[in-house]
């Protein structure tokens, strides 16, 4: 399945590729995030991603400009044309 995904704010200076087409075999968010996790450079990765191999919880993930989390979170449904955005939250004060 070929989707396209985009990395937001800081991870877009992480990634050599910030706005690109993705090729992978399964359906839904997990083996995207699966995949991605194989296929990033390391800068990218240790920002995304912490202990466990898990996604870090400042990490919103929109499908098709609605927060995953409404549409499944990681069991979310995908398919052939979706938008992935990775958007770090800002925090502080």
């Amino acid at each position: 399945m070929k989707v396209r995904v985009k990395y937001m704010a800081v991870l877009r200076g992480l990634s050599k590729d910030p706005e690109k087409d993705v090729d992978f075999n399964g359906s839904t968010l997990a083996e995207l995030v699966d995949f991605l996790r194989g296929a990033e450079a390391e800068p990218l990765k240790s920002r995304m991603f912490g202990e466990g191999d898990k996604m870090r919880p400042d990490i919103v993930v929109f499908i098709n400009d609605s927060d995953s989390m409404l549409t499944g979170g990681m069991a979310s449904p995908l398919k052939e044309g979706d938008e992935i955005v990775f958007l770090p939250s800002v925090h502080g004060g």
